[in-house]
Order: C-alpha cells, then sequence, then structure tokens
C-alpha cells in the first residue's frame, strides 16, 4: 500500500507519464495514415492530458503546491504501425500499475476515482490499438 508520504511524489510521476503520453499521441495523430486514426491518437492524447490536469489539481489539493511537470523526451521510433504495436504493451502495462494503485488505496476517494478511470482509459487504448495494428 502506498503511504501517504510517498502519494505526492507517485502522482507526480504519473502526471509526467500522462503528460508524455499525451505528446506522444499528438506527435502520432499527425503522421496517422488516415482521419479514422488521426481522431482516435488525437482522443488518446486528449485522455491523457485530462488525466494529467485531474492529477495535478488533487497534488495541489494534497500537497497545497502546483506541480511542475518535467518534460520526458519522446523516445519512440521506428514506423508508425511499429510505435502503435508497442504502445498496446505500454498501456497494459500502465493499467495494471493504476490498477494496483487502486486496490492499494483506501482514503482519498478523488484520487481513487481518478485512478480507477485511468485503469479503465488505459484498457481501452489497448483495445483499440489492437485493433488499429491489424
Amino acid at each position: 500500500m502506498a503511504q501517504i508520504s510517498n502519494m505526492p511524489r507517485k502522482i507526480g510521476e504519473w502526471i509526467n507519464m500522462e503528460l508524455h503520453n499525451a505528446q506522444l499521441y499528438r506527435v502520432l495523430a499527425r503522421s496517422a495514415p488516415n482521419d479514422r486514426e488521426k481522431h482516435i491518437l488525437e482522443d488518446f492524447s486528449d485522455d491523457s492530458q485530462d488525466t494529467a490536469e485531474t492529477l495535478m489539481r488533487i497534488y495541489k489539493k494534497m500537497t497545497g503546491y502546483r506541480f511542475e511537470p518535467k518534460p520526458v523526451p519522446l523516445k519512440e521510433n521506428g514506423s508508425y504501425r511499429n510505435v502503435i504495436r508497442s504502445r498496446i504493451g505500454e498501456e497494459i502495462r500502465l493499467s495494471k500499475m493504476y490498477r494496483n494503485a487502486y486496490m492499494n488505496m483506501q482514503d482519498n476517494f478523488a484520487l481513487r476515482r481518478t485512478i480507477f478511470n485511468a485503469y479503465h482509459t488505459c484498457l481501452e487504448h489497448a483495445v483499440t490499438l489492437l485493433e488499429m495494428a491489424g
């Protein structure tokens, strides 16, 4: 179970990760082969941005300080389809991470709800990416 003293640090890691994912999906959307995939990836970017913003509000409420994101450079390379395929595994990994955090958290309803939503969003992303990778 995550200790309350560790929670702000953990939330910060999640914020940076979600902002990275938002940026990655925006970049991928620009190279999408068709409008359908472009819109899907733009929606994924919005999902990650929304999660990051919600986590930032929780962080501020918890600590009294505004979170200052630390940009993580994009490292994904390869063809569009290869990056899409690699994201399937990453979204599944993230869903497991959020599921475990949700299962081990009991006292912060807003954070717990946000983590639950992020868990499901990652699963939805993984399934959609699997269809796109076809």
